[in-house]
């Protein structure tokens, strides 16, 4: 109970923080459909903080009395003995055939005294023993793991089956309720409080995957372990993406198996690297002891994916990436790295080809060059410009990088200015940029993009990387409506009419398919098709063997085109460029469609809208 507490309470200072942030936004903003954003927010944490401080009281009240009943059960034998003479713990005991009063009682206190002595050190020994058990059973993460862990998984804030929400703000009392039954291996009373809370709060996925794991335990079905890497304390957008893609898998492959006897399952282990280099090398090297665990579902930001790939390859577990675009991955030597996503030479040649078709020849490149996925992109950028593909188009900054002019380009000093960049571009008849935003892996990299694109001029064209496919981009509404395309492996039109497309639309209410959602949708439907179908016994080099096949495919959100895989590398890669528009289908005013798409096509996903 004081480990419930102490959550609940750290779970409001994380609410009323975030409600102190979301106020001053909200009195801040002129935009009106931001500011009603910010206030529908405003009043879900009002709730949740409400539903915080109540079960809060309860559990204190609890505690209140559980501890006064303690003190007067300690304080009993206290007053016993202290009516006995103080002669050492044991008094005399009475002969047998002694029968007067006095004798009895002097007998039954020393009894009780020599009891005490012994009792409350094997007490001791045995909560000791219990408790070993328990570190081992229903505190460990994922109970099909427990026999092959060596690490106390209970202190690792950064990794849940459901004993944990790594979503900071998004706790229900109903969904607290069922991870702590999850956690105490209450399967039933789990997976009622999780459905409840879906039915509340249909758009989470670390819920579902927690009521799906539940149900797996309850029916204690054998299942496959695989762990998806998400960004969750640094980027949430992105994260909660992959989340609906990998949970919306899982949740299919499960209504089709339906618990069958005898029929092994997948179980997902959800795992937070905060878009840290140094915590994805501490997961790595844990998710790697963990012989259970198949396969793993990320990292999302290149720059983390190319720090873990050597553990990954040393332990012989497979990582299939649904957003680590660098041109640096794969090396040869990589046997156990696949990705979904395309690699950043298309998007660097659709890039070139958009600005050719613009007739631009002269671009200022903003980037950070400290992030390889930044840098990789530069790479290959000024690779296809440099007239392989006969694009002809110069960088500006280019020769300034070792100069005084460098700073200007580099998005992730907290000293960027936009208006000098943008005075030093236009005194090079600049008319055009390209931007290059890490992944989030660094403060000020994606906050520098958005200054650049709401200063610069309006007849400016603006070519953004992957890593702006975000929502945040939206907010900007109009600074970028008609201004900025980014670069993308796929876009909701895309799928639009899928089955993939119409199940997401219903599972997750409506909510906006991104590409990060169909590219780890497409990660777990790969290793549902090598774990299931293709593999009678898996194990991680079997599972590895399976997916470098040749002969390999699989079915993922678009049906058209089969997933196959060439040294790690997705055959067949798509890019495609989407700009914003202005859309009442979403939730943000704002919406990506194709580049190409016209007035006409525009006012057709419209009237879809319900």
């Amino acid at each position: 109970m004081d480990d419930q507490l102490k959550y609940l309470q750290e779970q409001l200072a994380k609410d009323r923080k975030l409600w102190n942030e979301l106020c001053n936004k909200e009195r801040c903003e002129t935009d009106p459909r931001r500011k009603f954003k910010w206030t529908n927010e405003i009043e879900q944490i009002n709730q949740r903080i409400t539903e915080h401080q109540n079960e809060i009281v309860k559990i204190e009240q609890n505690l209140k009395t559980s501890k006064a009943k303690e003190t007067q059960i300690e304080k009993l034998p206290d007053r016993i003995e202290e009516s006995q003479p103080k002669t050492g713990d044991f008094q005399p005991v009475r002969n047998p055939l002694d029968t007067s009063k006095n004798g009895s009682k002097t007998h039954k206190i020393g009894i009780r005294r020599h009891l005490k002595k012994i009792l409350i050190p094997v007490g001791i020994i045995s909560i000791g023993f219990l408790l070993a058990i328990g570190l081992n059973f229903s505190n460990t993460i994922c109970p099909n793991i427990k026999g092959n862990s060596k690490i106390n998984f209970s202190s690792i804030k950064s990794l849940s089956c459901g004993e944990k929400s790594l979503i900071s703000g998004s706790i229900l009392t109903d969904k607290s309720k069922g991870i702590e039954a999850y956690k105490s291996n209450d399967y039933p009373t789990a997976i009622d409080f999780f459905e409840k809370a879906i039915n509340k709060e249909p758009n989470d996925p670390e819920t579902l995957i927690y009521l799906n794991n539940a149900r797996i335990e309850k029916e204690k079905t054998q299942a496959y372990t695989i762990a998806v890497v998400v960004p969750i304390n640094s980027n949430l957008y992105t994260s909660l993406q992959i989340l609906r893609g990998v949970a919306q898998a899982q949740q299919e492959f499960l209504s089709k198996v339906k618990y069958q006897r005898g029929r092994k399952v997948l179980k997902v282990l959800i795992v937070d690297d905060a878009n840290d280099v140094e915590e994805a090398i501490k997961i790595a090297s844990i998710l790697v002891e963990q012989k259970d665990i198949l396969a793993v579902i990320g990292h999302y930001a290149s720059d983390l994916t190319l720090a873990t790939r050597d553990i990954y390859e040393k332990g012989e577990l497979v990582s299939v990436s649904p957003g680590s675009t660098s041109a640096e991955l794969p090396r040869p030597k990589d046997h156990f790295f696949f990705r979904t996503i395309p690699s950043l030479k298309v998007n660097t040649t659709t890039v070139a080809e958009y600005l050719k078709n613009k007739n631009i020849h002269k671009v200022a490149v903003f980037y950070n060059p400290s992030s390889a996925f930044s840098r990789s992109f530069l790479n290959e950028l000024k690779s296809n410009f440099s007239g392989s593909y006969n694009f002809k188009i110069d960088i500006i900054n280019e020769n300034d990088l070792k100069n005084k002019h460098f700073h200007l380009f580099h998005l992730s000093s907290p000293f960027f200015k936009p208006s000098k960049a943008i005075k030093y571009a236009n005194n090079k008849g600049v008319k055009a940029f390209v931007v290059i935003p890490d992944g989030g892996t660094t403060d000020y990299s994606l906050l520098n993009t958005f200054k650049l694109i709401k200063a610069s001029p309006k007849d400016f064209v603006i070519v953004g990387a992957n890593p702006l496919f975000t929502d945040e981009t939206l907010l900007l509404g109009e600074d970028v409506v008609n201004r900025l395309v980014v670069t993308a492996p796929w876009i909701q039109t895309t799928v639009y009419q899928s089955n993939f497309a119409n199940k997401a639309k219903e599972l997750w209410q409506g909510r906006e398919i991104s590409p990060w959602a169909v590219t780890a949708y497409d990660a777990a439907e790969v290793l549902i098709q090598a774990l299931f179908t293709n593999i009678k016994n898996p194990t991680r080099l079997n599972l590895r063997d399976n997916l470098a096949d040749p002969k390999f495919e699989a079915k993922g959100a678009d049906e058209k085109n089969l997933i196959k895989f060439e040294n790690g590398n997705r055959k067949k890669e798509m890019v495609e460029l989407a700009k914003i528009v202005k859309s009442k289908c979403s939730e943000f005013g704002y919406s990506f469609v194709p580049e190409e798409y016209q007035e006409q096509q525009i006012k057709q996903l419209e009237s879809s809208c319900n």
